[in-house]
């Protein structure tokens, strides 16, 4: 048994674009439109799960409460965030930091849904 996907819902498909494709480097992988909503699916290099985006072609603000944060494993912690909020803007809400428990090197950010985003990366 696998994890495939996790599905969130958006206010603004072309945001959503921007922030994890242009931002985070993310890949496109399918899409499809079903009872007046479309589906987008983006997935990373090396695993085979993806995150799908649900909008429904409103523009109406989502509420993301419940989900505490989705995390993303990068290269570089430091470089992936200087790349994001060039391209994005995005709200940096805590670090760069380490957390030793976890071993990891992270950032919290902001997507423009305002879900949060953990960009990590193992440490060595």
């Amino acid at each position: 048994m696998d994890i495939h996907h996790t599905a969130v819902a958006v206010s603004d498909l072309d945001a959503t674009k921007a922030f994890y494709e242009d931002g985070l480097g993310l890949s496109y992988d399918h899409d499809f439109h079903l009872d007046g909503t479309h589906h987008y699916y983006v997935t990373g290099d090396e695993l085979d799960t993806t995150l799908q985006f649900v909008h429904d072609g409103s523009e109406t603000a989502v509420d993301p409460s419940g989900i505490v944060h989705l995390a993303i494993r990068v290269e570089d912690v430091e470089a992936t965030l200087d790349a994001l909020v060039e391209a994005t803007d995005c709200s940096v809400l805590n670090g760069p930091l380490t957390i030793e428990g976890a071993g990891a090197r992270a950032v919290f950010v902001e997507d423009p849904d305002g879900y949060e985003v953990e960009l990590f990366s193992p440490l060595d």
